[in-house]
């Protein structure tokens, strides 16, 4: 998966009192002396609050802390002796030991990229957003790879029993794991294999065991098709556009679009082609690769040898392959190049999988349409969610947010998963599980900025609006929003307008002028913009909505006289320069209406074409 960019920052203040190193936790030592070891079942260790895992059972206190960035709190810093996992611990200062709730927030991601990073601290939001909701934050990790869900597991169970010296109670502690992308994986992991560790998941633009890269590999094959129309497709997509993104597309090129999107890649993800297609600096490398495939090395000679196979086929879209070697030139970097583009038309899983956008690969009868190679094990699932079986067995509350802009964990991929909890889980589902769909939102987190905030949003306030859903509905049986309303169709997440309709978290807007979502004005000529903002039932009130008259993703507050769950807003402006503007309108809500609030923030946008023309 893509990485999810967190910064981590923060500063070391003066030595604590040593509270919890007095308490003779600063030694190697088993922490959970007497309890029986956690057993392992089908290669997935299963974690409870009463086992324990050997390889993380001597935590180490290095340090204690009091901190003042982002907020004041007391930090602690370890290790598990023997491994290369260390932890770190964020509880109230002190002096605010009283907003404790009884419950912890912890966030997992497998990887460090940069010499920079490290997954065993938490960034400043994290912290805030912990302290800020009754709980304390716990994180573990290091600066390579931290894989699976026990460490976290074992300093969670730690990490109580430092809380209960610290807060001074005796009560059970409730806690909640979170993570996006390749954090997800983990969380779902953890969700399925641990029992009484947590109550509670949030994963995050969530992926799944794919049984082959086919969201890369399609986005890679549409780059080498696509390429040059990704600006015409883009602008038929944006509002005001004709709609038809194949209008300008020859035989071999619609093939290839009406493939890539029938996979999955959502729609919207047009709106930034070079991320999409792997051409933006989040992907230096970009998604095309020229080496040959180690466990299938026959597959390129296949590819352009052999009926059945692309490179062979007598179509528009096979006579364009031939073409872009021929252009490239004809050598066997090239040919892998091409060939590895399309493997996934041929590692086509049995229909009864759920695998809806490779259903286009399949006769009626469900057989594939072209020869197969063998189905590789999703080793990259396997090895990060600590061999989960990703069956739908999950033992807590969970709350996925996943959102209909990202084109590297599918929308639909949270839907897959989703029937796997129901067939699991039955009727006891409904009571355990939600999905939560965003609009406008991508894989990456914040800063949305520059050109992604002309058409995304920070969609990480959503995520953290479910992780107080989810310690409600553990705590308290307070059930969250119901579900995001969607249907799939050809693979693509389908929500309703309506905010009541569509249900979930996020509000939803509805801007026009003169009831249209594309209008033509002369410079200098007044135009009226119009726009209604709601909130799902139960998901809290609009606090701010802001203007980006330009179209240049830098927004301006408009006042609002009011908090509420309906919103109608208008202004009126002018554009003195000819060209084609699209004017966006973004409307954030909280929970209880909070107008002050730093956290779980909603936001949503719309946004209409105005075409300026001279005035003379």
């Amino acid at each position: 998966m893509i990485p999810f960019s967190l910064a981590r920052r923060g500063s070391v203040c003066a030595l604590a009192v040593t509270l919890l190193l007095s308490a003779g936790l600063s030694a190697a030592s088993p922490a959970f002396a007497g309890q029986a070891e956690c057993q392992t079942v089908a290669g997935a260790m299963q974690v409870t609050a009463a086992c324990s895992d050997a390889t993380y059972s001597k935590p180490v206190i290095d340090s204690e802390t009091d901190e003042t960035a982002p907020v004041a709190h007391h930090r602690i810093r370890g290790h598990f002796d023997g491994t290369n996992i260390q932890f770190t611990i964020y509880f109230h200062a002190q002096q605010d030991k009283a907003q404790w709730k009884g419950r912890f927030f912890q966030y997992t991601y497998p990887t460090a990229f940069t010499a920079e990073e490290d997954t065993s601290h938490a960034d400043e939001r994290a912290i805030g957003f912990a302290l800020s909701s009754g709980g304390y934050a716990v994180q573990a990790g290091n600066k390579s790879l931290a894989l699976g869900y026990r460490h976290s597991a074992a300093a969670a169970k730690f990490a109580e029993t430092l809380a209960a010296k610290y807060y001074g109670t005796n009560k059970p502690i409730s806690g909640y794991l979170y993570g996006p992308s390749g954090g997800s994986y983990q969380t779902i992991g953890a969700a399925e294999n641990t029992t009484g560790v947590w109550q509670g998941f949030v994963p995050m633009v969530q992926g799944v065991p794919q049984p082959t890269s086919y969201n890369f590999l399609g986005r890679s094959a549409a780059e080498l098709i696509l390429g040059d129309k990704a600006d015409q497709i883009r602008t038929a997509l944006l509002p005001g556009g004709s709609g038809n993104p194949y209008a300008t597309l020859d035989a071999a090129e619609s093939a290839m679009l009406k493939e890539v999107q029938a996979l999955g890649i959502p729609w919207e993800g047009w709106e930034y082609p070079d991320y999409l297609l792997g051409r933006s600096a989040q992907y230096p490398n970009g998604l095309d690769s020229s080496d040959p495939l180690w466990y299938d090395p026959t597959y390129v000679d296949d590819f352009w040898n052999t009926d059945g196979y692309l490179g062979k086929e007598s179509s528009p879209l096979g006579e364009r392959v031939r073409a872009e070697l021929a252009k490239a030139g004809d050598t066997v970097g090239n040919r892998w190049n091409i060939a590895n583009r399309f493997y996934y038309r041929y590692q086509v899983p049995p229909a009864n999988e759920g695998w809806v956008g490779l259903n286009q690969f399949r006769r009626a009868d469900g057989s594939p349409l072209y020869p197969q190679r063998a189905v590789t094990a999703p080793v990259f699932s396997g090895a990060v969610s600590g061999n989960a079986a990703f069956d739908g067995r999950v033992k807590g509350k969970v709350i996925a947010v996943s959102n209909l802009y990202d084109t590297d964990a599918l929308p639909w991929h949270t839907d897959w998963y989703r029937n796997k909890v129901e067939a699991s889980l039955g009727r006891a589902a409904g009571n355990t599980y939600r999905v939560y769909f965003n609009d406008h939102a991508d894989h990456q987190n914040a800063p949305v900025s520059g050109e992604r905030a002309k058409h995304l949003v920070n969609w990480y306030g959503m995520a953290e609006q479910a992780l107080r859903d989810v310690a409600a509905w553990a705590e308290a049986g307070t059930a969250p929003p119901a579900s995001t309303n969607y249907k799939v169709a050809d693979a693509q997440i389908v929500i309703p307008e309506n905010a009541a309709v569509r249900r979930g978290v996020q509000p939803t807007v509805d801007l026009t002028s003169q009831g249209k979502k594309s209008v033509t004005v002369k410079a200098g000529q007044s135009l009226t913009l119009k726009a209604k903002a709601q909130v799902p039932p139960g998901a809290g009130e609009i606090i701010k909505a802001e203007w980006d008259l330009n179209g240049d993703g830098n927004y301006a507050d408009a006042p609002l006289t009011r908090v509420g769950n309906v919103m109608t807003l208008q202004t009126t402006t002018t554009f003195n320069q000819p060209g084609t503007y699209l004017v966006a309108l973004r409307v954030s809500s909280e929970r209880s209406g909070d107008s002050s609030a730093k956290f779980a923030i909603a936001q949503n946008l719309d946004r209409i074409q105005v075409v300026v023309e001279p005035a003379k």
